[in-house]
Order: C-alpha cells, then sequence, then structure tokens
C-alpha cells in the first residue's frame, strides 16, 4: 500500500511539473496571437475615426492665374486644395475663387494669392519663385506634390553635332546659311591690272594730265 501511494505521488509530481512547464508558454502564446474579431473591430473603428477625404471641388476665376502660372502649375494647384483641405479636416468646402484684386507681393520672391471657400473663408496660398512650391494658409504648409519639375519637350528632327560644329551654328542648332562667305585670297593681279589701265589712261589723254597740274612736253 505504501509502494502504491509512493507511486501515485511520484505521477503527481511530475504531473505538477508539466503544467508548471507548458501552462506559463501556452497562456504567453494565447496573448500574442490577435483576435480576428478584435482586428476588425479595431479596423472598423479607425475607418470610423478617419476624416472624409475631399475629392471634388470648383475652382472660380483660375483662368486669371495665367498671368503668373502655365496651365501645368495651376493644374498642380488644383491637385493640392483638395489635399490641405483635408489634411486640415475641412471637407466641407466645395468651392474656391481666385480673388486677384488681393494679390500681394510680400517678398521680392513670394507671390502671396487669396482664394474665397465656399464657407466664405480666405485662404492665403503662397508661391515660391525660387523653388516653384505652393505652400497653404498662414503656416505655409508645404505638400508632398509642390515643387514639380516639368519636362522640357525635345526636338528629335534636330541633327546630332559635336561642340565643336555648335559654335559654328545659329541658336536652334541648324547651320548658319546668313554668314558671309570668306573673301577670296587677294592674289594683286587686280590691282594690277587697275594700275596698268590708270596708267594707259593718263599717257593717253595729255590734257588731262596739264589740268592735274603736270607739264606736258612736246
Amino acid at each position: 500500500m505504501s509502494r502504491l501511494k509512493l507511486i501515485l505521488s511520484i505521477l503527481l509530481m511530475l504531473f505538477l511539473l508539466l503544467v508548471a512547464i507548458f501552462l506559463p508558454s501556452k497562456l504567453r502564446e494565447q496573448k500574442e496571437t490577435p483576435d480576428p474579431e478584435a482586428q476588425a473591430e479595431a479596423a472598423t473603428q479607425e475607418e470610423t475615426t478617419q476624416p472624409e477625404e475631399l475629392t471634388e471641388m470648383d475652382f472660380l476665376s483660375f483662368e486669371e492665374l495665367s498671368q503668373f502660372f502655365s496651365s501645368a502649375q495651376t493644374a498642380s494647384l488644383k491637385e493640392q486644395f483638395p489635399l490641405y483641405l483635408t489634411l486640415i479636416g475641412r471637407t466641407d468646402i466645395t468651392s474656391a475663387e481666385y480673388l486677384p484684386d488681393e494679390t500681394g507681393y510680400p517678398d521680392t520672391t513670394t507671390v502671396e494669392l487669396h482664394f474665397l471657400l465656399s464657407d466664405d473663408s480666405t485662404l492665403p496660398v503662397f508661391y515660391d519663385t525660387m523653388t516653384g512650391a505652393f505652400s497653404f494658409g498662414e503656416e505655409r504648409t508645404v505638400l508632398g506634390t509642390s515643387g514639380k519639375t516639368y519636362e522640357k519637350p525635345v526636338v528629335d528632327t534636330l541633327p546630332s553635332v559635336s561642340s565643336s560644329e555648335v559654335e559654328q551654328r545659329q541658336e536652334g542648332g541648324y547651320a548658319d546659311v546668313t554668314a558671309p562667305e570668306s573673301p577670296a585670297p587677294d592674289t594683286g593681279t587686280e590691282e594690277t591690272g587697275t594700275t596698268q589701265s590708270g596708267a594707259s589712261e593718263n599717257a593717253a589723254d595729255p590734257a588731262q594730265n596739264t589740268q592735274d597740274g603736270e607739264e606736258v612736253l612736246p
């Protein structure tokens, strides 16, 4: 009987030892494994708290910006308006109107533009002529899409020339056909012929020699 109790006590100790080893690791695994339902609920809450993105706006009097910007720059400004308004949480804005009479120049490299929004508030936009970047609001927030570089069109019909040939060409890459031709080398033939002709004329006209102050002997 005592032997049976000893065996049972040994088995009980082994069981407790196994529980002490495996139970903490099992609990740790359950904590580290995310619950799919909890993940779905957290994602739903995040979507609910995120502000609605502003995608469509009406841009009024933006054609008058052509005196400052190219069409590509104006299109870039239109793209940045909804991004900035979404960033500051003003997704209820439906239009922006350019106010040309309120344009200012804070310094030599900055143009300050003003836009009337649909809620009757005014939004200043600053343009840096050195970097080509737009900044919005009094805090001058610069968005990631500003400061774009626009590809310059290349004419493929121009011939390929070396650097030495470029110096001899007009602006535009074509040969300078209006350049004067180089004068022919002077051989002295024309000058000699002229001298001989002049001498013959003077010899043939004695009266002309007398008029020039030279005495003609008979």
